[in-house]
């Protein structure tokens, strides 16, 4: 009888696919659609990731063939099957990485997508199937995952998978600028893939039969208003606003909760943008906390499970009386409507004078005689928010 023994190179190169999403062993012949998914966004200017300028990309894949050889990394391309009339694009990579084969551990990491493919089905897929194998068909004990320690959008990703934070690793490793970074490390456990999966599964679910996206609210003038994810693109013009004076003492800066959204998993930070396509422009900012990213985070308040809260709402002082802050919150109860078991919208205000408790009741919120420290508690059931939306 003889006892199995691990391949010379573990793992072996694999394909995987699903959904329209293929994830291949990146080589060579990807070198053009590696350049191209990365001049999608220029992504290479974002000092926290591993993507390569346009010029480095070859360098970058014979890295990557390098560590295959060394039995260190096993990279792949992702592939979009779909897209160029069904022949495929590339679309980022990702990658098996610090292999330790006697052990049975590998860490996944240098991912990247391109643009217009981040905030999709993208991610959340390519992880499932990357753990899936490693637990599933190579008996993986633990499957860890690293990112920098000023990634905080990378660390709640990770966090959200289900993976445990085990410890900050400090001054680890040179980037790009010259700087040295700490590395903030994770892992999951083979015990701990159930649970983490059944979420991943359901979260795909999500994507699958999404709702569509809905039509832009009105303001007063009749300027379209839009909920959007706070990017590069916008994030400085967000934090420039101001609700004025009065405001000011009872919301937090958009800077203070935008830097608390970024180490909460719950937290759906948007701007509230108006007007139409290229013309628009942030005019306020709103934060949700929605208990359905992180179910396991939500237990602790299990009362509240099938609200969304309206966490932070502001409009800059200049655009206030346009009725942004009515289409934000619009805006919203459409969100909350794709969200699972959501039910009601809540919400709640510090009792100061010039306080919004006038403007929250004439959107139909009524108090619940709750308090969150000293602020008011306020709700109102989904579906009745939302027929206000449909008659206005």
């Amino acid at each position: 009888m003889t006892t199995p023994t691990t391949p010379a190179v573990w793992p072996s190169e694999v394909t995987l696919e699903r959904d329209g999403i293929r994830l291949e062993p990146l080589t060579l012949a990807h070198e053009a659609g590696v350049a191209a998914a990365a001049a999608d966004g220029e992504l290479w200017n974002i000092r926290v990731t591993s993507v390569p300028e346009p010029q480095e990309t070859r360098g970058y894949i014979e890295t990557a063939l390098k560590q295959r050889a060394e039995g260190s990394r096993l990279a792949f391309a992702v592939i979009d099957v779909a897209a160029n009339d069904g022949k495929g694009k590339v679309i980022g990579s990702t990658s098996y990485h610090d292999i330790v084969a006697n052990i049975r551990r590998v860490e996944i990491g240098w991912t990247w997508y391109a643009k217009s493919y981040q905030r999709s089905k993208v991610n959340t897929l390519c992880k499932l199937m990357l753990m899936q194998h490693a637990f599933e068909t190579l008996g993986c004990a633990v499957v860890g995952w690293r990112a920098s320690h000023m990634n905080f959008a990378s660390q709640r990703a990770i966090e959200r998978l289900g993976a445990k934070r085990d410890g900050v690793i400090r001054h680890h490793l040179g980037i790009r600028d010259g700087k040295v970074r700490d590395t903030v490390m994770y892992s999951m456990l083979a015990d701990e893939w159930p649970a983490a999966k059944a979420k991943l599964e359901e979260r795909l679910r999500s994507y699958a039969s999404p709702s569509p996206q809905p039509s832009p609210t009105r303001g007063k003038g009749g300027a379209d208003v839009r909920l959007e994810p706070i990017t590069s693109d916008n994030l400085l013009a967000v934090l420039r606003l101001t609700p004025g004076a009065v405001g000011e003492r009872m919301v937090a800066t958009n800077a203070v909760s935008i830097a608390q959204a970024s180490v909460s998993a719950n937290a759906v930070p948007r701007a509230i943008m108006a007007g139409a396509g290229d013309a628009a422009k942030p005019v306020g900012f709103i934060m949700l906390y929605d208990p359905t990213l992180d179910p396991a985070l939500a237990a602790k308040d299990e009362a509240h499970a099938d609200s969304i809260d309206i966490w932070r709402l502001m409009v800059d002082f200049q655009q206030q009386g346009r009725g942004y802050g009515a289409a934000a919150i619009i805006g919203a109860a459409r969100y909350a409507a794709t969200r699972p078991g959501i039910t009601q919208v809540r919400l709640s205000y510090v009792p100061r004078e010039g306080n919004p408790s006038p403007f929250y009741k004439a959107m139909g919120f009524t108090e619940t005689g709750e308090k969150d420290g000293i602020e008011i508690v306020m709700t109102q059931p989904l579906a009745a928010l939302l027929a206000r939306a449909d008659a206005a």
